[in-house]
């Protein structure tokens, strides 16, 4: 296969491949005035035009020429990657809209070529099959189960967010109405698969995809109900170890619902006190030994001052015995939600909230509604900062890490915010570049955005591109002032 050198050529390669037609790529030719420009210039306006992503550009500079497509998805970038397989983001090629999907990995994948992959490839149409049944707000939806020949992938909704081990190693701990919150929407989700006769029995922090708006999603439920004649030191082998422990411990079947309690019991018991409750090992005798499961130090040690009702609910779900947990996740979800409603009631939440007119509040819009915000910012902790800066003044904050994948959401809901606040601080010179381009871009030109430059960026001022609904601020900067800024480019009446 030959190296791209040229522009031409990488003209011609991403028309062979089918990754955009001719007449997107005569456009480009038109909008430059000449094919004789350099291979750089050439591929940073595909990428400005959004016909390239990094991802796709990435494979065709080391001459690949698979992996682009799966059946009618696009493959637009990388977002995940597991031991058994990866996920990516894609876009349909007929309707546009966004689905993940989600591939066997190719060592896994031919069933001839190791002993165990036709058992793995079962276990992945499995995952398939059981989430298609599955339509819950608090469950990843899956569309579409494929096998050709030896590729397998799952096309599922695709969730804007992070997955809440990786959101739990920002936070650590997490505020109790929050992770209260967190975990009513997990055993939500669990409580709907139960009544259908499912159980997860792979639930971990990995297997909980929290949405840009806050909402926990379950995802990955491969292993539930496995009935095969597989042997069960292979399944153990194969995924998790830590309910084949419990399981053996305390005498309980393969499928017991009460095990998923238990290990949703220990996921919010990691979100209050930034500690697993489990000791952490790999040593596979002491993962399976039954004082892992009896020693758990009691909440109370580590949080003293936690209220009645969420020990209660925590201790009665972790608890050894499975006669003295929760027998369903329904009866636990009646604790959650009561346990939820009485800490904002005792935070005075709700008394500020009957108090205060949604008027007053300055994120709050003519329509009565929250305006909805959206920061770009790739540093964990500074999202954090922002995101409690704008939620108590009355935003819904929205997320990205990258801005190139922000502006790609207004392409596809050009309401996908009502403001944007752009950080250059950890995300560098691109922050520029995109608020540039959401100046220019029709659907994004009359959304307000403000452009916040990292303390090392304060010369990059002179390259934005400024008006009525832009604003550059610089840090360090007070919250009251960002606050401020945002207030001035965003218009008093907004976009229901």
């Amino acid at each position: 296969m030959a190296t791209i050198t040229s522009a031409e050529q990488l003209g011609q390669r991403i028309i062979d491949l089918n990754i955009v037609d001719e007449s997107q790529l005569q456009s480009v030719w038109s909008e430059l005035g000449t094919r004789n420009v350099s291979l750089t210039d050439f591929q940073q306006e595909l990428l400005r035009r959004n016909l390239l992503t990094n991802y796709q550009l990435d494979r065709l500079r080391r001459d690949l020429r698979t992996g682009f497509f799966y059946g009618d998805y696009k493959v637009l970038y990388n977002v995940g990657s597991g031991t058994f397989a990866r996920v990516f983001r894609t876009t349909h090629q007929i309707t546009g809209e966004l689905f993940a999907v989600k591939v066997l990995r190719n060592r896994f994948s031919n069933p001839k070529a190791h002993p165990q992959n036709p058992e793995t490839i079962e276990f992945f149409h499995r995952e398939g099959k059981l989430g298609s049944t599955l339509v819950h707000p608090n469950i990843v939806r899956i569309h579409e189960v494929v096998s050709k020949a030896v590729t397998h992938y799952l096309v599922m909704d695709f969730i804007e967010g992070r997955n809440l081990r990786e959101f739990h190693r920002v936070r650590r701990r997490f505020d109790p109405i929050e992770a209260a919150s967190i975990m009513e929407g997990i055993v939500s989700g669990l409580s709907y698969a139960f009544q259908k006769g499912i159980t997860h029995r792979d639930l971990k922090m990995s297997n909980v995809i929290v949405s840009s708006e806050g909402k926990p999603k379950l995802v990955d439920f491969g292993l539930a109900g496995w009935n095969s004649s597989l042997s069960e030191e292979r399944v153990v082998t194969q995924r998790t170890i830590d309910y084949a422990g419990l399981e053996r411990a305390t005498g309980v079947r393969r499928d017991d619902t009460r095990s998923d309690i238990f290990f949703s019991g220990c996921i919010l018991y990691q979100l209050l006190t930034g500690f697993p409750p489990l000791s952490e090992t790999s040593d596979r005798v002491q993962r399976l030994s039954k004082s892992r499961y009896q020693d758990i130090k009691p909440i109370r040690e580590l949080m003293p001052d936690i209220s009645p009702a969420l020990a209660m609910i925590l201790n009665k779900a972790i608890d050894f015995d499975p006669q003295r947990r929760y027998q369903t996740p329904g009866d636990m979800l009646i604790d959650l939600k009561l346990a939820l409603k009485r800490a904002k009631r005792e935070s005075n939440l709700e008394a500020v909230e009957s108090k205060t007119p949604a008027t007053d509040q300055e994120g709050i819009g003519e329509d009565g509604q929250p305006r909805r915000i959206m920061v770009v910012e790739s540093d964990g902790k500074m999202q954090d900062v922002f995101r409690r800066l704008f939620k108590k003044n009355g935003y819904r904050v929205l997320v990205s890490s990258d801005p190139n994948r922000a502006l790609e959401r207004f392409f596809d809901n050009p309401n996908a915010a009502d403001v944007m606040l752009f950080s250059s601080a950890a995300i560098g010179q691109s922050a520029v570049e995109v608020f540039n381009r959401f100046g220019q871009e029709i659907v994004t030109r009359d959304v307000p955005a403000v452009l916040l430059l990292g303390q090392q960026h304060h010369d990059w001022e002179s390259e934005a591109k400024l008006g009525e609904r832009r604003a550059v601020a610089k840090m360090p900067i007070k919250p009251r002032r960002l606050r401020e800024v945002v207030r001035n480019v965003t218009p008093r009446q907004v976009k229901p």
